[in-house]
C-alpha cells in the first residue's frame, strides 16, 4: 500500500527521504509516495505551513524534537516528550531514541566498563559546549560560577573560550578529554530530555545535568549530578568540588552505568512502538483516522490560530523592511527584491 505523505515545518537540513521516522514507516509495510497533494502531513515545529488550508484535508502528526507541546486541536497525533495518555493519538518517543544520536546512544550503554580507563584520558575538568543563546539563564550563570572554582572549556559559539569561535568541530572528542561536561537543557519541563545528557555520557563524562524533573525515573542519579536537587547553584558546585578532589568517588560516578532500567533502553523495542503506532495511523481508512475536530469549534479555533500567525508574519516582514531600509537604504530593498 503507498502513503501520499509530506513533511512541513522541520529544521533546515531535514532529510525527508532518510530519516528515523521514515524508517519507521517502511518497517511497518509501507510504501511512500512523497506529494503536494498528501493524505498524511507529518509536521514539525520549525514553521507554520502545517496551518495552509490546501492540507485541511490532511490526517497531521505532530513531531517534536523541541519543548514544545502537540495542540490535539490542529493535529491528529503527536510524538514527543510530554508524559500524556491519550488513547491512539499520542506517543512518547525521547529525540535520544533516533538515528541521529545512534553511537552515542551505544557509547552511552557501555560508559561504566572502563572507568579507569576513561579517568586516566582526561586532561581538562569541565566542558561546555553550546551555540544556541536562547535558553533559560540559569546555564550562564552556571558556567559563570562554576569558572570561579576552575576554568570551565567553552567549545561552542556560545561563550566560546578556547580561541575557536566557529565551535569545535566534534563535541563528544572534545567532551571525552574533560572529567565533567555541563549537560543544561534549554528549559526544565517533566520529560522534556535531549541528546546533551546521552551525549555528556557517551563522551566518558560526569555529566552535570539540569532540565527534566523527571530524569531520575529514566536515568541513574548515582551516575550524574543533577542541578534540579540542590537549594542553590553554590551547593552544586559544592558537590563537584568534592567528586573532583576526591579520585574514589569521581570513579563511583564514572563505573554507574547510566541507565536506571535497562529495558527503557532497548532501541528496538522503542522503535518497534514507533512503527506500530504509525502503523495504526495507516491501517485505518483515511477518513476514519481522523481525530481532531473538524466541525464548528474546531474550524474556530484553526481560524483564530490562522489569523495569529498572519498578524505575526506582517510584523515580522514590516521589521525586517525597516532594518534593511535603515541599514542599506532603499537601495538594498531594491535588491533584495529583485533576488
Amino acid at each position: 500500500m503507498a502513503l501520499k505523505i509530506k513533511y512541513v515545518d522541520f529544521w533546515q537540513g531535514f532529510d525527508c527521504k532518510n530519516n528515523f521516522l521514515q524508517q519507521s514507516i517502511t518497517d511497518a509495510g509501507y510504501e511512500i509516495n512523497f506529494s503536494e497533494e498528501p493524505d498524511y502531513l507529518i509536521c514539525g515545529v520549525f514553521g507554520h505551513e502545517f496551518l495552509n488550508e490546501k492540507y485541511d484535508n490532511c490526517i497531521k502528526i505532530f513531531f517534536t524534537g523541541e519543548n514544545q507541546c502537540p495542540d490535539f486541536n490542529l493535529y491528529d497525533y503527536g510524538i514527543g516528550f510530554e508524559y500524556i495518555n491519550f488513547g491512539d493519538r499520542y506517543l512518547r518517543f525521547p529525540l535520544f531514541y533516533s538515528d541521529e544520536f545512534l553511537s552515542a546512544y551505544s557509547l552511552m550503554l557501555n560508559k561504566h566498563i572502563n572507568a579507569r580507563q576513561l579517568l586516566n584520558q582526561k586532561t581538562d575538568f569541565c566542558s561546555f559546549v553550546y551555540s544556541n543563546r536562547r535558553a533559560d539563564p540559569i546555564r550562564e550563570q552556571f558556567f559563570e560560577k562554576l569558572s570561579e572554582y576552575k576554568k570551565v572549556n567553552s567549545g561552542g559559539r556560545y561563550l566560546n573560550n578556547i580561541g575557536n569561535p566557529d565551535g569545535v568541530e566534534d563535541k563528544m572528542e572534545f567532551e571525552s578529554k574533560h572529567k565533567f561536561s555541563i549537560a543544561f537543557e534549554n528549559s526544565s519541563h517533566p520529560g522534556y530530555s535531549t541528546e546533551k545528557l546521552i551525549q555528556a555520557f557517551a563522551a566518558g563524562t560526569v555529566p552535570i545535568y539540569w532540565g527534566d524533573p523527571r530524569i531520575k525515573e529514566v536515568f541513574n542519579s548515582e551516575s550524574f549530578i543533577f542541578v534540579n536537587d540542590y537549594e542553590s547553584l553554590d551547593k552544586v558546585v559544592d558537590k563537584i568540588k568534592e567528586i573532583d578532589q576526591n579520585e574514589d568517588l569521581y570513579l563511583k560516578y564514572l563505573s554507574t552505568p547510566a541507565p536506571l532500567d535497562s529495558e527503557k533502553f532497548d532501541r528496538r523495542k522503542q522503535l518497534t512502538k514507533l512503527a506500530g503506532f504509525l502503523g495504526n495511523i495507516f491501517n485505518q481508512k483515511k477518513e476514519k483516522a481522523f481525530r481532531r475536530n473538524r466541525g464548528y469549534w474546531g474550524k474556530r479555533y484553526m481560524e483564530g490560530i490562522r489569523n495569529f500567525w498572519m498578524i505575526i508574519d506582517k510584523q515580522t516582514f514590516l521589521e525586517k523592511f525597516v532594518r534593511i531600509l535603515r541599514t542599506e537604504g532603499f537601495e538594498g530593498v531594491l535588491e533584495r527584491i529583485k533576488r
